[in-house]
This record gives C-alpha cells, sequence and structure tokens, in this order.
C-alpha cells in the first residue's frame, strides 16, 4: 500500500548457495505448474535481443495448456520441449523472458485452470499473475530497512506506480521473532493518519484453513483527488507471516467524494468479485528463503 501504511502493507544470484537454492525452487515449481524451471544453457542472464511478439512463431501454435495432459510426466515433456524451442528461437535471452513468455501464451490460450492455479500459489518466481481476466506484472520488490517489511508489487498492465490504478500487493515481514497473522491485523487496525477502516472479519484461510484476518480500509489524502481502496488478508506463511492486498484507485473532487465513491466500488459486483479473489490468492512458503537470501 502507500506510504501511510507500509509497514504493514504497502533476483540475480549472489552466491553459490543462493543460485542453487534458486534452481531447486525452479525444478519443483515445474513439478506442480509445469511452467517454472530452470533456463537451459541457451537463456543467459542477458539483455533480450529477439522479438518475443511474433504471434506467427510455432512456438504459439503447438502450445497446450497444461491442463491438457493427464500426467505429470506429459506435462515435463511438454515443457522441456518448450524450453529446447524457445532456446533455440531466443537463444539470447534470460529466463525472466520465458517465464513472462510463457504466462503470455497461458493467456493467450485461455489455460484458465493453470493461471488460477499460479495466483493460489504465488512463488519467488512468479513474475504475471492473472486477476478477474486483468494481468498483473511483472513484479518488482523492494526491502525498508527501517519497518524490515518486504513489499512485492504487481501493477496492472506494467503501469509505472505514478499511474498504474490497480496494484496487487504482497507484504512479507523479517521481523524476528517471527510476528504471528493475528498481531498484524491488530497493528492494521489501529490508528493511522490518512488510513481509514471500512471493516475487518476473521475466517479460515481458503488456501492453507488456518485462521486469516480480512481487512478492507481506504488510503485518503487530504487535498488530492485520488485515493485507494485496499482489500487485505493477511494470513500466514513458513514460520512468520504475508498480507495481500488488491488496491484500487479511486479519483474524486473531494476526499468526502473518493471516499464515497470508494465504499459504492467495494460493493459494487466488481468490488465483490475482487474480495472472493484475494481470498483465494496463497503464497509459496519458499519466499521465507527465498527474502532471507535476497538480504545477504
Amino acid at each position: 500500500m502507500r506510504s501511510s501504511c507500509s509497514g504493514f502493507i504497502a533476483g540475480a544470484c549472489r552466491s553459490r548457495e543462493h543460485c542453487a537454492s534458486r534452481r531447486k525452487r525452479l525444478s519443483l515449481s515445474l513439478l506442480v505448474l509445469a511452467g517454472l524451471c530452470v533456463a537451459p544453457a541457451g537463456l543467459p542472464a542477458a539483455t533480450p535481443t529477439c522479438s518475443q511478439d511474433d504471434a506467427n512463431s510455432p512456438l504459439f501454435g503447438s502450445f497446450r495448456c497444461p491442463e491438457e495432459f493427464t500426467s505429470n510426466e506429459a506435462k515435463q515433456a511438454a515443457v522441456r520441449d518448450f524450453m529446447q524451442a524457445y532456446a533455440s528461437r531466443f537463444p539470447n535471452n534470460t529466463v525472466r523472458d520465458m517465464l513472462l513468455f510463457r504466462y503470455r501464451l497461458l493467456v493467450t490460450h485461455s489455460c484458465v485452470q493453470t493461471l488460477n492455479y499460479m495466483l493460489m500459489h504465488v512463488s519467488p518466481d512468479s513474475e504475471m499473475l492473472r486477476v478477474e481476466d486483468r494481468d498483473f506484472g511483472p513484479k518488482t520488490v523492494e526491502f525498508d530497512r527501517k519497518t524490515k517489511v518486504w513489499t512485492v508489487w504487481f501493477r496492472k498492465d506494467g503501469k509505472p506506480p505514478e499511474v498504474s490504478d490497480e496494484d496487487l500487493i504482497f507484504n512479507f515481514y523479517s521481523w524476528k521473532p517471527a510476528t504471528s497473522p493475528e498481531a498484524i491485523a491488530n497493528a492494521f487496525v489501529s490508528p493511522r493518519e490518512n488510513l481509514h477502516i471500512l471493516g475487518e472479519f476473521e475466517a479460515p484461510d481458503d488456501i492453507t484453513k488456518a485462521p486469516a484476518y480480512f481487512i478492507v480500509s481506504e488510503t485518503l489524502y487530504p487535498g488530492e483527488t485520488y485515493g485507494y481502496v485496499n482489500i487485505s488478508k493477511i494470513s500466514s506463511v513458513g514460520s512468520g507471516a504475508y498480507t495481500v492486498t488488491l488496491a484500487k484507485k479511486i479519483t474524486g473532487t473531494s476526499t468526502a467524494d473518493i471516499g464515497e465513491k470508494g465504499r459504492v466500488w467495494f460493493i459494487s459486483e466488481e468490488g465483490k468479485a475482487i474480495t472472493d479473489v484475494v481470498g483465494h490468492v496463497g503464497v509459496d512458503p519458499a519466499w521465507e528463503q527465498y527474502l532471507t537470501q535476497e538480504r545477504k
């Protein structure tokens, strides 16, 4: 979220151990997503020189959704074939380029089951996410050394922060000892400048079934012509907690006008659908180790 509450909501390999961990994580993702995997030798960490936008490429025509395959073995074989074909077609592109290209294929071919699964298992290797037929990403990662909070941004259509009208935001807390979701939720709703709580409730997490805390809030800035409605879920991951927030930008003529429009949007059909989606979002426990290594 924005500066008023960034303490709560709001890479390259650096060592051999980091690289090994990343390769392992990518390989595990391959088993469950049939789409995220370590790059072959033809995919170095270099600036891409080949365009990925050729819709006439054989990679488009031959692609099949992972859910079309009846076994994990068939999915893995299809991914290996895809990787080899991609490396041959784009020899100078990176792993990130490949993941972005594969995401585009999943969307173009309406691989709804796989796209939904990716949203339920957001991992450090996730670059793009699909929410209500809208594209969020590529991701950016920030660390606040003062609050010791990581913020992972997936902005709608990859727009710059100043013009983005919807953000999917993940916060991870590098606090020792680890803080519970309940403690974070209690701190979240405490009075803070510019943040107005519209509602809160506790319910089992759709993914983990552990207690989760849902908070609906508005961020309103006096004198500005915009604000945000924030739909947040605070839940557990690994030994700690995380927050996922969908922040919707609302414009208006005054703070009161923006606040009213935000409340109307929240109870609209779109607002209800987004609330349901946030409830279905989940994260991979690999984030804990990944972010620890990123700080080194």
